[in-house]
């Protein structure tokens, strides 16, 4: 009984035109569907955001995929837990189990598995053992518009990260990967998945700190940070490499603050595979190269201080 993946998430913004845009801008193909804005990656038959019109910026639910024998054991640990099972929102995909939980967050548990994304190499690479991979320049210099593959991760804000991991441990068996003390708490699926699918940062209600999109190399990650700045978007953090995940990232704040990371390169951890969580809080950055994270990084602008 396991969460297997990250399907989608939903929020409100305030002006669909302009959320259009930026995820145009940050490498997705958008279309309408029912009254809302649908966002995917290229290549891939699966929705990553669905956007809904509202009066401010909200975190509206997040989607996770399962099988269909763990679905019917979830449903059975909500009911046990007194978990009140609602219908879905209108005009987005309904099936599955939906619900709150002590945050108030909306949450969505279906059968569903991750859909196929793109797999092949986009730029060639001159290595020690192989110094010729390339007949002529890198294919970096064509500055072709960066699309990411897959949405890999969200990060979310609750009240109380540590009681959040403990829920999703006894409803969705998801394993914590590590932590960063009084920051955030990393969850990864035993059936084998990246190093975090969701991570809890602390705030004064729940929302979205991050989404992160896996564009398949570092210099991708360079190149589509930079893309975005040129285009007049304001940068988060990066580009650099965790320490926690391993991978490199660079974060892009949308038009309403909420971070929109492109990552590759993250550790990946494998059925049965025991991993050691570890709290990095001791490190003092949470980057091996780049530099430390602005002060506004753990930010919830979904704060009622802050709307």
């Amino acid at each position: 009984m396991t969460i297997r993946n990250i399907q989608h998430f939903s929020m409100s913004v305030p002006d669909l035109a302009i959320a259009r845009v930026f995820y145009e801008d940050f490498g997705l193909e958008t279309f309408e569907r029912d009254g809302t804005l649908v966002c995917r990656c290229y290549g891939r038959d699966q929705d990553q955001v669905i956007l809904t019109q509202g009066p401010r910026k909200r975190l509206t639910y997040v989607s996770y995929g399962t099988d269909e024998q763990s679905l019917r054991e979830i449903r059975a640990n909500l009911e046990r837990g007194g978990i009140e099972l609602l219908d879905a929102p209108k005009n987005v995909p309904g099936d599955g189990l939906w619900f709150r939980d002590f945050d108030g967050m909306l949450t969505n548990v279906k059968a569903a598995d991750e859909a196929p994304w793109d797999t092949a190499p986009r730029v060639t690479f001159n290595t020690l053992d192989n110094r010729t991979a390339r007949k002529g320049r890198t294919e970096l210099i064509d500055e072709k518009p960066i699309r990411p593959r897959r949405m890999g991760h969200v990060v979310l804000f609750s009240t109380d990260p540590n009681r959040k991991v403990a829920f999703y441990d006894e409803m969705f068996n998801l394993r914590l990967s590590d932590s960063v003390a009084s920051f955030l708490n990393f969850l990864h699926s035993p059936h084998g998945s990246d190093h975090h699918i969701v991570a809890f940062g602390k705030s004064s209600t729940y929302g979205l700190h991050h989404v992160g999109f896996d564009v398949g190399t570092t210099d991708e990650v360079g190149a589509a940070a930079r893309q975005m700045v040129n285009k007049g978007y304001i940068p988060g953090w990066g580009p650099g490499r965790h320490f926690v995940g391993s991978n490199t990232f660079a974060y892009i704040r949308d038009p309403w603050n909420s971070m929109h990371e492109y990552f590759a390169d993250m550790d990946f951890i494998a059925p049965g595979v025991e991993w050691e969580a570890q709290d990095w809080q001791e490190v003092g950055t949470r980057s091996i190269w780049g530099e430390s994270e602005p002060l506004d990084f753990p930010t919830n602008f979904e704060t009622p201080e802050l709307r």
